[in-house]
């Protein structure tokens, strides 16, 4: 089953980055909202994008699009794998050109090829394994940006990239209602949202919803709406010096205490001890 992901963002980076040991690799139908950089060491096996199929083997380095449907599933015999994700929020390449820094333009030719996806040559994915293992390893949240850069540098390099797929196939109608439903969830979230309101703004019924999500994301519309007000909140906290109450308030929380109890829960601190630790 086709299956929406979603992610929560370490408070000091806006992209994210994992490095992954697992004992095969599993079909997983999935799609994200996130540009996907994933290179795949000590595998082989089938890959899996859009109405794309084909065999690949170690090193394999790909680069998808948003929303792309996709998935890996190595061969039965295959040893332990290891993977490295780097995950980039679809307006993240248009936030840096905001930031005035006309350098990073170039970057553009990758974000512009990764329609629907692209793969790299065996020499580009040997060469990216260091900046990966320093990326994901490195506490520094600057020396790991500028390792990123470093990295699509390398990338840009690549005279053997290859397009995946030629078609970018349109979701299924299921998750083009799930698309609708979260879309106003994102934009609501700070508001006293119900239910009852987010069924008839996307024209179903209740239960419609409560399925639809549970299916396509895996969560209840309480979990996920707890999880826009949390980053919400995390993000104020890091950013401003606005009271913790005022924070509760701007992120849609009626309690400040009901605050605390549910953000203590998720990110495992205080809202006070995170900003003290994280606050820019």
């Amino acid at each position: 089953m086709l299956k929406r992901e979603t992610f929560l963002y370490e408070a000091t980076s806006s992209w994210f980055a994992k490095r992954l040991e697992l004992n095969g690799i599993p079909f997983k139908w999935h799609y994200h909202q996130e540009y996907e950089l994933t290179l795949t060491l000590h595998s082989e096996g089938k890959r899996f994008i859009g109405n794309h199929t084909s065999a690949y083997s170690t090193p394999d380095l790909v680069f998808i699009a948003p929303n792309q449907p996709h998935s890996w599933e190595s061969a039965s015999d295959t040893p332990p794998s290891e993977v490295f994700v780097i995950l980039l929020p679809e307006t993240w390449f248009n936030r840096l050109l905001l930031s005035g820094m006309e350098e990073y333009r170039t970057i553009n030719q990758l974000f512009s090829l990764a329609s629907p996806a692209i793969h790299f040559s065996t020499e580009c994915a040997k060469a990216s394994e260091p900046l990966f293992r320093k990326i994901t390893t490195h506490k520094s949240p600057l020396t790991r940006l500028s390792l990123l850069i470093e990295l699509f540098e390398l990338l840009l390099e690549d005279k053997g990239i290859e397009h995946i797929s030629e078609r970018h196939p349109l979701l299924p109608y299921h998750h083009q209602r799930i698309e609708k439903i979260l879309d106003f969830i994102d934009k609501k979230f700070t508001t006293p949202l119900t239910l009852q309101q987010v069924a008839e703004q996307s024209h179903c019924s209740i239960s419609t919803v409560k399925r639809t999500m549970h299916d396509c994301i895996g969560l209840s519309f309480s979990e996920y709406l707890l999880q826009m007000r949390i980053k919400r909140a995390c993000f104020l906290l890091r950013t401003t010096t606005l009271s913790l109450s005022v924070v509760a308030m701007q992120c849609g929380f009626q309690s400040v205490s009901y605050f605390h109890r549910q953000f203590n829960m998720l990110v495992n601190e205080t809202p006070a001890k995170y900003r003290k630790k994280h606050t820019i």
